[in-house]
């Protein structure tokens, strides 16, 4: 037999999911200077009140510790005098979780788990291919999408 219903506990937290997503739509031509980071004009979604974005530098600031899931795809059009073409997450400046490819023409893509411990801190996606990238003439040419990860 089933005894009596004990007390109800208190309600759990509420499941979120907060994060920013930015698009570089640009004019569809352009490219990005070894060593630089993409510029994403627009900001198509901010829904985390951790994460704010510089849309001048190109420069995705986080203002919480915790864990990030970072994923992120540029459409290319050719490298300057290279073989490879390679973009990295940098997480305050440096130290970047690197995507690369000898498909120099096309979509290149990469994710990464960025834990945060002393804040604020900075996110870039940077071009670390040793060379001027083109993009690509479409009407998307680059996104990333940052995720809040808590339990």
């Amino acid at each position: 037999m089933t005894g009596p219903t004990g007390d109800t506990g208190p309600t759990g937290p509420a499941v979120a999911l907060l994060g920013v997503q930015a698009q570089l739509l640009g004019d569809g031509v352009g490219t990005v200077a070894d060593g630089a980071n993409v510029i994403f004009d627009t900001l198509t979604s901010n829904v985390s009140p951790n994460i704010t974005y510089n849309a001048a530098t190109g420069v995705f600031t986080i203002t919480a510790p915790g864990n990030y899931y970072v994923t992120w795809w540029v459409a290319t059009d050719g490298a300057e005098a290279a073989t490879t073409v390679s973009f990295a997450v940098e997480l305050n400046g440096g130290g970047g979780v690197l995507g690369s490819s000898p498909i120099v023409t096309g979509q290149l893509n990469g994710s990464v788990l960025v834990t945060v411990g002393a804040v604020p801190a900075t996110i870039t996606l940077t071009n670390v291919t040793g060379a001027t990238v083109g993009l690509a003439a479409t009407p998307v040419q680059a996104n990333i999408v940052i995720t809040e990860v808590s339990l």
